[in-house]
């Protein structure tokens, strides 16, 4: 189990070197509180700014159906990670009781080698859902930040995003008025720094909020799995202590740990469900219309270039990924496994009247569910859910963009 152990290791300090350099990791004893708020004002104002401008661009493009779709899925991306942030700051005293909480625990267990079996029994499941949506995010962020450099080789210059920027500026101006100084830069190979000084800062901008786009996006979605995986390993020691316990002197001290045990887990889901209870709702809302949108451009699109196919592949993967990984959080924190162990243990021959009440009270608890808001249970069904409503979107835009054809002959 030592590999697995390292991996884990690995695993952890990837999502917290994610939340660290976005701002959204609380603990200020190993982070100064000045370095968490700049780093936490950049991912907010970048994805911010970035989506104002998308919003610009959609109201300017009301009237087009498929330019209003191809910027509002992105927007609603972006916006999405802006709200990500906001969220985090706002839950950082959560943060920290469940760091020091059920964490702590799941990291004290992990220590004794007879425990990771139970404490690491899903996290196969978890790295590989963290390491796909790692890699497809970096991907698909990196193909739009390339995109304009790519321009540049037929004296285009476009934007990163399809954004709109309210005031005018001419793209290359200042510098192609320069005859000399732009045959230089050409000599020396610096052909990046050809154009004018207003497209460069935005686009370092746009490259900004592209990164942060990765860091927050990918940090928070698998912030929510790493406190699944304690919640799940917990319940597994848990019950493998159930199955594992027999009438001894010391079975007094032993229950009332497991009782314990089981509260702290019952008050952590409360707060996974606090955390992330309208994270959860928006992607349910947003993901399909996202989804959605994706399809609609792939099918809408005449000249498709093997550019744009990847980028939409890879687009719709990641999305796809990010829903099936929310629903499937939520299902696996659903588990009656624990109770059953109660039930099948020696607790009715222990003769001790109060301890076996807490037991009992123990049996007569439902089973962990993750409830969004108290509105939405997380099961595996909300996948199916969404891609459903992803299809009903789609022929409803293909209906809009047929009466829009219509009307314009």
């Amino acid at each position: 189990m030592e590999h697995v152990v390292r991996r884990y290791e690995k695993y952890k300090d990837g999502i917290l070197f994610m939340l660290i350099v976005s701002g959204l990791w609380p603990n200020y004893d190993e982070h100064p509180e000045k370095l968490k708020i700049i780093f936490s004002i950049c991912s907010a104002v970048t994805t911010g700014g970035a989506t104002l401008g998308m919003v610009y661009f959609c109201i300017s493009n009301f009237t087009n159906v498929n330019v209003l779709t191809r910027g509002l899925g992105l927007m609603i991306s972006y916006f999405s990670t802006f709200l990500k942030v906001i969220v985090l700051v706002y839950h950082k005293k959560n943060i920290l009781k469940l760091s020091k909480g059920a964490s702590a625990q799941f990291e004290e267990d992990l220590k004794t080698p007879a425990n990771r079996p139970f404490l690491l029994a899903y996290f196969p499941t978890f790295s590989k859902f963290y390491y796909c949506f790692r890699y497809s995010v970096a991907l698909n962020i990196f193909m739009m930040v390339l995109k304009p450099l790519l321009a540049l080789r037929q004296g285009k210059y476009i934007r990163t995003y399809p954004v709109k920027i309210p005031f005018e500026y001419e793209s290359g101006k200042e510098l192609h008025d320069n005859y000399y100084l732009v045959k230089l830069l050409i000599i020396m190979n610096f052909h990046l720094l050809i154009g004018g000084l207003v497209h460069w800062i935005i686009y370092a901008l746009e490259v900004a909020a592209g990164y942060y786009c990765w860091s927050v996006t990918v940090g928070v979605d698998t912030f929510f799995g790493f406190f699944t995986l304690h919640l799940v390993g917990e319940l597994q020691l848990l019950s493998s202590r159930f199955a594992d316990m027999k009438p001894d002197k010391n079975h007094r001290k032993i229950i009332k740990e497991l009782v314990d045990r089981h509260n702290l887990l019952i008050e952590a889901q409360r707060t996974v469900q606090k955390i992330f209870g309208l994270l959860s709702v928006w992607l349910a809302i947003t993901c399909a219309f996202i989804i959605c949108a994706i399809i609609f451009q792939a099918t809408e699109t005449k000249n498709m270039t093997a550019y744009k196919a990847v980028y939409l592949l890879c687009y719709a993967f990641l999305k796809l990924v990010q829903a099936y990984s929310y629903a499937w959080y939520g299902h696996i924190i659903t588990s009656e496994r624990c109770l059953n162990e109660m039930y099948n243990s020696t607790w009715p021959g222990l003769g001790d009247v109060r301890l076996m009440k807490d037991i009992l009270f123990m049996q007569s608890q439902k089973p962990l569910i993750f409830k969004a808001k108290s509105c939405m249970i997380v099961q595996l069904d909300m996948f199916t859910k969404i891609i459903h409503t992803s299809a009903s979107y789609f022929f409803l835009l293909q209906t809009l963009d047929e009466g829009q054809i219509e009307n314009f002959k």
